[in-house]
């Protein structure tokens, strides 16, 4: 990904041996090629995409293909995983890594997507809404707590007291 005055630009270069094989799905070791008929998850791409994934906070799903194969995917099915005709591992498709923005329906706004960036910020709040939430539980069970010791050592306070005067 690119910004560029103010203009974000997903790029990617020529892989090796792409515009030599009519066939894709011959180069294809990771995600779908074939509209989910095939899904493919090479042990060592997937390695690769699972700290991808690590990074960018996505989780690992489990896919059924056409033909009943369920396979782990890191990411979305989208995003290919490609080995060139120089031997080195390329990721296409990127923008299957982040959701699509709902206020666009329809294939012609395929690629109104959301930016990483509030996809992470929106993380973040809800991050923090999960430790107030939790803190205001811890707090009121502190409070609990606090209430019956402070019970307890004004009782014991009071028994003393009247054990000292008899």
């Amino acid at each position: 990904m690119i910004n560029y005055k103010g203009s974000r630009v997903i790029c990617q270069s020529i892989i090796p041996g792409i515009l030599n094989s009519g066939d894709l799905s011959q180069l294809a070791e990771y995600g779908q090629v074939d509209e989910k008929k095939t899904i493919t998850a090479n042990e060592t791409f997937h390695k690769l995409m699972l700290d991808v994934c690590k990074h960018l906070h996505i989780k690992t799903n489990k896919i059924t293909d056409e033909s009943g194969n369920t396979v782990e995917i890191a990411g979305s099915i989208e995003v290919k995983g490609i080995k060139g005709t120089d031997k080195r591992n390329y990721i296409v498709d990127l923008q299957g890594f982040t959701p699509r923005d709902p206020n666009y329906e329809g294939e012609e706004y395929f690629s109104c997507l959301f930016r990483p960036e509030l996809v992470l910020n929106y993380q973040k709040s809800k991050n923090l809404d999960f430790g107030i939430e939790k803190l205001q539980e811890f707090s009121k069970t502190h409070d609990e707590e606090y209430k019956k010791t402070i019970d307890e050592i004004e009782k014991r306070e009071a028994t003393d007291e009247e054990a000292k005067k008899k």
